[in-house]
């Protein structure tokens, strides 16, 4: 059992915030203090805390991106499109008169471009985070298989590979703006057929409440789509650990 520490490293941010930007070193040095003050407990456990990243992918952002992730040692990278076209689809201001089709197609697109350019990632972060803020109707927001195949295929194929991990993120599968975005089983359903060995499950809690939110109930749906196991990350190396439902 254990916990990894993801904190969002997003360069060349739209609104230049520092609330994008982390220091890996204070972050670290704070996780081995808790684990100092906690030994006992921790040990007896057999609790792990994981230090991480969650990298915001963009266009022309790749050489910093780059640059920056080569100088420190994490446990675990996870690649995410935070932004797009210069906004945040937290914000709303990115979905503007585009439909529904463009809005999350140009988003898949570029999460692909650069995924393929920057590689260096264990698990590649909320793909329908598009999805989950969007302001269209019922039956327009949601990312499936069927109608976005086109955009996803490329994407699963190849993290199936490179041997990286698709994550099923929690969050998303809440209600936003009175509606609850749906998991498609069937993008689940073509990695594994793709060779995807395993899923990744994350909460982006941002806080203690929603820590592990829902784990029990999506594990039993990666079951159900063929996968034997869900991982984590360890000195940048995956540990498989079995779904026991």
């Amino acid at each position: 059992m254990g916990i990894a520490i993801t904190d969002h490293y997003d360069v060349d941010a739209p609104s230049r915030d520092q609330e994008f930007l982390f220091n890996p070193a204070e972050q670290q040095q704070e996780i081995a203090k808790v684990e100092m003050e906690l030994w006992k407990e921790i040990r007896e456990k057999d609790f792990q805390i994981m230090r991480g990243i969650e990298v915001g992918l963009q266009p022309g952002s790749m050489a910093k991106i780059k640059e920056f992730t080569g100088k420190y040692s994490f446990d675990t990278v996870i690649a995410s499109i935070h932004f797009v076209d210069g906004t945040d689809p937290y914000m709303g201001t990115y979905y503007g008169d585009k439909d529904y089709k463009y809005a999350f197609s140009h988003t898949l697109e570029i999460m692909y471009e650069t995924a393929l350019a920057y590689k260096d990632f264990d698990i590649l972060g909320h793909y329908d985070y598009v999805a989950r803020y969007s302001p269209y109707g019922h039956g327009c927001r949601d990312i499936t298989m069927a109608e976005f195949g086109e955009w996803i295929e490329p994407i699963l194929r190849f993290l199936a590979q490179e041997g990286k991990t698709f994550e099923i993120n929690t969050k998303t599968y809440k209600n936003h703006k009175g509606y609850i975005p749906q998991l498609d089983t069937a993008i689940l359903r073509r990695f594994r057929e793709l060779g995807g060995e395993a899923l990744s499950l994350g909460s982006d809690s941002h806080n203690l409440l929603r820590f592990g939110d829902e784990f029990e109930k999506y594990a039993h749906i990666a079951k159900e789509c063929g996968f034997r196991w869900l991982v984590y990350y360890k000195g940048r190396k995956p540990q498989y650990y079995r779904i026991e439902l």
